[in-house]
């Protein structure tokens, strides 16, 4: 047991240390945007060297932006599963997706970052961008089966819930003032899609 001590310390330490670039990165950005993000910068921020940065990340600053939004993706996919599993009618678990993603995205930091405010970001992260929104985007159909008018699609539905919720949390990542607002004028959506009886 002892041997193993210090393989889990050192683990630890990695961890920690390829966090710090993560953060200093995002940091970097949100100060000065993607002009502002470099493996030189965010190592000499983060008091590390650029060896130790290209170590942890071989394909430099584009993965380290690219990391950060997927990490950022799984806090709302993560969120969002354990609200929506605590929900109970088709309504709450839907809104509780949307409700997650709108929470996070009011952090300003990180809303801006994960919302893409910057145009310059859209071809670096194209490769990760779309991951929670396909994850939630089966759910909701999930929810939406048999919950339905007949000739409504629960896969069309889901589309416009997910683009409504995306265009929300841009709104919140600009002005995090309007995150309740949003969120219930999307639980209105989601609402007024389930009411819909058949043949209308």
């Amino acid at each position: 047991m002892k041997q193993k001590a210090p393989v889990r310390l050192r683990d630890r330490n990695r961890l920690r240390t390829r966090q710090e670039l993560l953060d200093t990165a995002l940091d970097l950005f949100e100060a000065g945007g993607l002009a502002a993000c470099s493996v030189d910068a965010v190592a000499k921020q983060a008091g590390t060297s650029k060896t130790t940065a290209y170590t942890y990340f071989p394909g430099g600053i584009d993965e380290m932006l690219r990391d950060q939004y997927r990490i950022i993706g799984e806090r709302v996919r993560v969120r969002g599963e354990q609200a929506r599993n605590a929900s109970t009618t088709v309504e709450d678990r839907i809104t509780a997706l949307m409700a997650a993603l709108l929470e996070i995205c009011a952090e300003p930091k990180v809303g801006r970052f994960y919302m893409m405010l910057t145009p310059a970001l859209s071809p670096l992260l194209e490769p990760v961008v779309g991951e929670t929104s396909a994850h939630f985007r089966r759910m909701i159909v999930d929810d939406l089966e048999r919950k339905l008018a007949g000739s409504v699609s629960p896969t069309a539905c889901a589309t416009l819930i997910v683009g409504a919720g995306r265009e929300a949390a841009i709104a919140v990542a600009r002005d995090p003032s309007q995150q309740e607002v949003l969120l219930t004028a999307l639980r209105m959506t989601v609402r007024a899609m389930l009411s819909v009886k058949a043949g209308r």
